[in-house]
């Protein structure tokens, strides 16, 4: 659990030094957190916790002295442990990759919004331009129909 508190840690520090990045960080980092929580809950349920557990509760139910106590839980703990692959079970749960694999996913999540906020300014502003264009050409045919109006104008008073 070291590890997690170290990595809300990391995750806070680049939410403050990245401030557009920290609702991505904090839409996604409980279930992160909540996923390692359930490989952790894996680890500790498998049999051989099981059968752990049953030993220890047998050797405290025993009446002995605190000194064999101490001695036969020892024994007991040590010699289960070392039939554990520790390295599957570190493999399995590596936090640090499943923190940077979420890293990396929050980045790249944050990369395809931007370049879709970019995409729909650029639309928007191939339309203005469009729009301008459009206005342009109206403006500029109505400046030529005002101009043959004066013309009509100008012949009609000249008809007179």
């Amino acid at each position: 659990f070291e590890n997690i508190k170290k990595i809300e840690e990391l995750k806070t520090s680049l939410a403050l030094k990245y401030d557009f990045l920290k609702d991505d960080f904090d839409n996604g980092f409980e279930g992160f957190k909540d996923e390692i929580s359930k490989k952790i809950e894996n680890i500790f349920s498998d049999e051989k916790f099981a059968l752990l557990r049953l030993q220890i509760e047998q050797i405290i139910s025993t009446k002995v002295d605190l000194f064999e106590l101490e001695t036969k839980l020892t024994e007991v703990i040590f010699s289960t442990f070392e039939s554990f692959n520790i390295g599957a079970i570190l493999k399995d749960l590596d936090i640090n990759g499943a923190f940077f694999a979420f890293l990396n996913e929050r980045m790249k999540n944050y990369e395809v919004l931007q370049k879709e906020k970019l995409a729909s300014i650029e639309h928007l502003i191939n339309n203005l331009k469009n729009q301008n264009a459009d206005i342009l050409f109206s403006y500029e045919g109505n400046l030529e129909k005002i101009a043959k109006l004066q013309q009509l104008e100008v012949e009609l008073m000249n008809a007179n």
